[in-house]
């Protein structure tokens, strides 16, 4: 699963819309995901800050319902790794706000 992670992430650098296509369906609100799926998005925010941040808001709009969802300390762990990448992905947008595409 962490390779499998791994390879959507790399895969992403270049065809994120691809990726987070398939992503997403199962990113479902009310829904808790597997931990890969967060730590994918959390990673691609990483990887791909210019073409991620535009996804953030859906993307936290689904997931922060989900928090109290998460019982087990491996995914109350992958939601702040996620919430942390998210912000450090903001932040670097905005920090080079010139170069965004949108």
């Amino acid at each position: 699963q962490e390779a499998a992670s791994s390879v959507l992430v790399a895969v992403g650098r270049r065809f994120l819309n691809k990726v987070m296509e398939e992503v997403l369906r199962k990113f479902q609100p009310g829904i808790l995901p597997h931990f890969f799926v967060v730590q994918t998005l959390a990673d691609l925010a990483t990887a791909n800050v210019f073409g991620m941040v535009p996804f953030l808001n859906s993307i936290l709009g689904t997931m922060l319902p989900m928090l109290g969802m998460a019982r087990q300390d491996s995914m109350k762990s992958v939601f702040c790794y996620a919430l942390q990448h998210f912000s450090e992905s903001i932040q670097e947008y905005l920090a080079d706000v010139a170069q965004a595409p949108d």
